[in-house]
């Protein structure tokens, strides 16, 4: 058997069935993502470190593991990249910051050990918003990763880089963090999957923390299938095989979908653009046809969320980095600057108000969930990706506010894609769920994909 696509453009799930099948073999896949990070990261600026060398003589010594009857499982094999906030044990982690441009841990994060005694190669660390709270500005270290749909836009905040990587068949996978959004919003901005997961279920140790209540780590993949693979292969469970062999998923789904989506109470204003709001309406129409109810709900007012969000998030970041604002101010971008000169007036009373209202939320969506909806859904960015132009002159403009509320509640939520716009950009669905049910969440999110035929295109070509 030979894949049909070039090996780089290969989902996950293909990648790793080829290599059981000992179709292709690890070396094979490796070098082609290696061949393709030469003739495209350049302009894609995705990798701030790259690690071809290390990551070929791995490569080697799992194609000999595999013929050896030595096959490890459906990672096995599998080139990855991580987002440079996790350690890695002799290779540097920056943060995407002048602060750590230099820094070589001499650990790894748990996840990083973990994911290498499954199989998986690392090609290297990809980019992001400063210490995953900056924005990126001209004056930066690194250049900022940008967009494969059109380089001219912003690839998401913060797993930037590895959203731009995923998308662009640089690696089959990427890890990412999610504090408010940053994983998801960079799978919706890059047409990719991305999930973050109940908290804890992958470890946070090794992980330069921005806000420590709620960092999630998670992965960013081409498919829901890919994630449950990943899934599958860290968990030792069969989600892979329910996503692959239900056709019933959506039969009988009952869809939280909220009230008043489209505008915001407070001011009349337009939530949405109209594009995702035109796509979002034909998606619900997909899910009806294949046998889903939508159960309308009532949410929090999207602006209280934002507003605890936010406050939790730079509160938390501020303790965490303060030090260098004040001892090291040159050794940050401008973007980064701004946010902790705002977040250095909260207080901590600023802070349990809004942890209170947090926890409040969570219990109340804990038995929405528990007694009257599956699943809840709405789209996964309000807006287009802008232009990287645009990000700059505005680093503290709201950004992923959709991404907030499920973040805040610690509830399990995917992004997936849902449709491209007139202007070639991708669109994207935002499905959350009880605690603890992601593989619900990646099979409805597979069922939902193959539904609208989604094929995520060889871009950069």
């Amino acid at each position: 058997m030979s894949p049909e696509r070039p090996l780089h453009a290969l989902t996950l799930a293909q990648a790793s069935r080829l290599i059981r099948q000992q179709a292709i073999t690890p070396s094979q896949l490796v070098q082609a993502c290696i061949e393709r990070i030469e003739a495209v990261d350049g302009r894609l600026h995705a990798f701030v470190t790259r690690t071809a060398e290390t990551a070929l003589e791995a490569a080697h010594r799992c194609t000999r593991e595999i013929q050896a009857g030595q096959y490890r499982g459906p990672l096995h094999g599998i080139p990855i990249a991580h987002k440079d906030v996790f350690l890695t044990q002799g290779v540097r982690t920056t943060a995407h910051s002048r602060h750590l441009k230099d820094w070589v841990p001499t650990t790894s994060a748990t996840m990083v050990t973990e994911l290498e005694r499954l199989g998986a190669i690392s090609l290297g660390k990809t980019a992001l918003h400063e210490f995953a709270f900056g924005s990126p500005s001209s004056s930066d270290v690194f250049e900022p990763a940008r967009n494969p749909w059109n380089l001219a836009h912003m690839p998401g905040s913060s797993s930037s880089g590895s959203g731009a990587a995923v998308a662009a068949g640089l690696c089959m996978a990427a890890t990412g963090t999610d504090t408010g959004g940053s994983i998801r919003h960079p799978a919706a901005a890059c047409g990719v999957v991305g999930m973050k997961p109940t908290r804890h279920t992958y470890p946070m140790s090794g992980v330069i923390a921005l806000a420590q209540s709620l960092d999630v780590a998670g992965f960013l993949t081409r498919t829901a299938l890919d994630q449950a693979v990943v899934w599958d292969a860290w968990h030792g469970s069969d989600v892979t095989r329910l996503c692959e062999s239900s056709t019933t998923t959506l039969q009988g789904l009952r869809i939280g979908l909220p009230q008043g989506l489209w505008q915001d109470p407070s001011t009349g204003q337009a939530t949405h653009a109209p594009q995702i709001q035109a796509c979002f309406e034909q998606a619900l129409n997909v899910l009806r046809a294949q046998g889903a109810q939508l159960v309308q709900i009532t949410l929090p007012p999207q602006n209280q969320v934002v507003q605890a969000a936010n406050t939790i998030i730079a509160f938390e970041a501020f303790q965490q980095l303060q030090h260098i604002w004040r001892d090291h101010p040159d050794h940050l971008g401008e973007g980064l600057q701004k946010k902790l000169e705002g977040a250095a007036g909260l207080s901590l009373n600023d802070y349990h108000a809004e942890r209170v209202k947090a926890d409040v939320w969570q219990h109340d969506l804990n038995a929405l969930l528990a007694d009257h909806v599956d699943v809840l859904i709405w789209p996964g960015r309000e807006a287009l990706p802008e232009t990287l132009q645009t990000l700059m002159e505005r680093p503290t403009a709201q950004r992923s506010a959709c991404n907030r509320l499920l973040s805040l509640t610690e509830h399990p939520a995917l992004t997936c894609p849902m449709g491209v716009s007139q202007e070639g950009l991708p669109m994207a669905l935002q499905i959350g769920a009880a605690m603890h049910d992601e593989p619900r969440l990646m099979a409805v999110a597979h069922a939902f994909e193959k539904a609208i035929a989604w094929q995520l295109p060889d871009l950069m070509n």
